[in-house]
């Protein structure tokens, strides 16, 4: 059946040979009303660089005269004394990239509603972020989370954080800013590689000239751009359909509702354990460990508001997946009986929402243009929060780290913006290969899940097993990354060679309007004796992390066994969870540091701040 090439040619009365193709070019506008809202975006937040720039030269002229040096911490984390609300919304908008506006909305489509689930994960997550985490790097004072693992175990680990989160974001830039440049060329038709380099020179030049304010109010206008795309589509979707009952009528009859599915099988790829537990774990190891959340965690005023910040965090981002769902949702009522995928109308998953969105919106001038902004301001604000955090680790751990004395003021600053503009360089470079070779998107796709969860399960051990040393500890995260990178490399090259996949629920064109050439999938045969042994690469990538993350605990009590334990007692209480000090009779905090990276001593960390800020 799959040599065999089906001509449908189905049509209303008003619409006669109109083929794909045609439609597709039909839908390709993009007019002087678009384009001037799509360019007033970026032309704002070029302007929210400038203007923060320019305060940043003002307050250097000030201290200069006053005899004062304006510290890394301005850049960084402005000063310790952001507001919270705009925190918060900074980091929704930093979660929000363009996939995740694109992707989510593709999810329900093609596999129904079990990914709801999720939002408990984020509620459970929040409460171990809150309680746990925040507390703990709070009264650190540090700026990157990686001053944390020297203080706690040793510079071993903190070199292996760094190098991990460094080599995680160089490879998740490029996504970023492709996936709304294939939107945009869906729009317009004008090439990825002339929007790209302009778009991310604009977030080069606002997130260096600005530091992390012009960061966080530049992701403020950008997340308000983001709810308005979406309810824009919502809104005017639903009414193009038939309203709200429609939806509903459609979605139930296709199959896309569904109730939890509580089999415990792990190789199956949404349930509702996988989400709840899985989606728990992953959501810690995004917002509870990383450098660009913790960093604005620590950038208000105090404990308090920097809870509250995470409180109106996760209640923006449940309201923001929200409605990517009912957009979910929304795609199916629209192309419920004509699936623009199975017609070629949608070249790519991705390319789902922005379809729907030229559908709904073309009739009206400036609307399409703002969808696009959206999508955009996703991307940049995704961007410009990474660069933001990459020139904070290269600087305390990189230079500030292995040097006797601090950076000068001058070296600060060139290294800072150094790292944005690098960065931002070699992410623009390497949407050429992202785009050409499907193998690097996979590796992308796998090296944050393969360091993360070994990352993540040492700060677990850091925060609340002060009972395991650096050194079992250190041994246990490289056997870690080297299992769980393995497992998740052969899941996505039997995914790349089609021999392991997950079905997609069914889809219709027996109601498409248009003339299109029908290509029956290839069957590709599945090894089903291997994958009804289950094998541990078919598990649900969703436990990838949680995998990872409990390797490290496991192995480094094992090897603790050998080495022997470290004495709670020797920790700073500050570095463990405010629950555990209760529970352990702390000695009193000595003035000297211990440091061995071959024994199981932990330096002792006194002071609020590190002596790699007082530049």
């Amino acid at each position: 059946m799959s040599s065999i090439i089906e001509q449908s040619t189905l049509s209303t009365p008003s619409v006669t040979n109109f083929d794909v193709n045609t439609l597709t070019e039909s839908l390709k506008y993009f007019g002087t009303a678009d384009y001037a809202v799509f360019v007033a975006m970026l032309a704002c937040s070029t302007l929210v660089g400038l203007y923060f720039g320019y305060k940043d030269h003002l307050t250097k002229k000030k201290n200069k005269k006053l005899g004062l040096q304006t510290s890394a911490d301005d850049y960084l984390v402005g000063g310790r004394k952001m507001k919270v609300v705009p925190i918060a919304l900074s980091l929704v908008a930093s979660y929000a990239s363009g996939i995740t506006l694109l992707g989510t909305s593709t999810e329900i489509y093609l596999y129904g509603t079990q990914y709801c689930f999720f939002l408990f994960a984020i509620v459970c997550s929040a409460f171990i972020i809150h309680f746990i985490v925040i507390p703990v790097f709070y009264e650190l004072k540090i700026t990157s989370t990686n001053e944390y693992l020297e203080a706690r175990f040793n510079k071993k680990l903190r070199v292996m954080g760094s190098v991990s989160f460094l080599v995680a974001i160089i490879l998740y830039l490029p996504i970023v800013i492709y996936v709304p440049a294939l939107a945009f060329n869906q729009f317009t038709g004008i090439n990825i590689h002339v929007i790209t380099p302009i778009s991310m020179f604009i977030c080069i030049f606002y997130t260096s000239l600005g530091g992390i304010k012009a960061v966080v109010w530049t992701d403020v206008l950008q997340i308000t751009l983001m709810y308005g795309t979406l309810l824009l589509i919502a809104i005017k979707g639903t009414l193009s359909i038939g309203g709200l009952g429609v939806l509903i009528e459609r979605n139930i009859d296709g199959g896309r509702f569904e109730s939890a599915d509580f089999r415990i099988d792990p190789t199956l790829r949404h349930t509702f354990w996988t989400l709840t537990i899985g989606g728990t774990i992953w959501w810690t190891s995004i917002n509870g460990t990383s450098q660009a959340s913790i960093q604005r965690y620590l950038s208000v005023k105090n404990l308090k508001n920097s809870q509250k910040t995470h409180i109106l965090f996760t209640i923006g981002v449940i309201v923001l997946i929200s409605l990517c769902i009912y957009n979910g949702l929304l795609l199916f009522a629209m192309y419920h009986d004509c699936d623009p995928l199975t017609t070629k109308l949608a070249k790519a998953k991705d390319q789902l929402l922005p379809l729907l969105a030229m559908e709904t919106l073309k009739d009206y001038p400036g609307l399409s243009g703002l969808f696009i902004s959206g999508v955009f301001s996703a991307a940049l604000s995704s961007a410009s929060t990474v660069l933001n955090s990459m020139a904070a680790v290269v600087l305390y751990d990189v230079f500030n780290a292995f040097r006797s004395t601090p950076l000068s003021k001058r070296g600060t600053e060139i290294v800072m913006r150094g790292t944005v503009i690098i960065a931002g360089i070699v992410s623009v470079l390497l949407v050429y290969v992202v785009e050409n070779l499907g193998a690097v998107l996979q590796l992308s796709m796998s090296i944050p899940p393969a360091v993360g969860g070994p990352m993540l399960g040492v700060f677990i051990i850091g925060i609340m097993l002060p009972w395991i040393g650096a050194r079992a500890t250190f041994y246990a995260t490289i056997c870690s990354c080297v299992v769980t990178f393995s497992i998740i490399m052969k899941a996505q090259i039997e995914i790349m060679s089609k021999r392991f996949n997950f079905p997609s629920k069914e889809t219709s064109v027996d109601g498409c309007s248009y003339n299109f050439t029908f290509n029956p999938p290839e069957i590709h045969e599945t090894i089903k004796a291997d994958y009804e042994q289950n094998q541990i690469y078919h598990i649900s990538y969703l436990y990838y992390i949680l995998v990872g993350s409990t390797l490290v605990i496991i192995i480094s009590v094992i090897l603790s066994l050998f080495m022997g334990f470290q004495d709670p007692r020797s920790v700073d209480r500050k570095l463990i969870a405010p629950f555990m000090r209760r529970h352990i009779h702390f000695e009193p905090v000595s003035t000297e540091e211990t440091k061995d990276e071959d024994e199981t001593v932990v330096k002792v960390y006194e002071k609020q701040v590190f002596d790699t800020q007082k530049t």
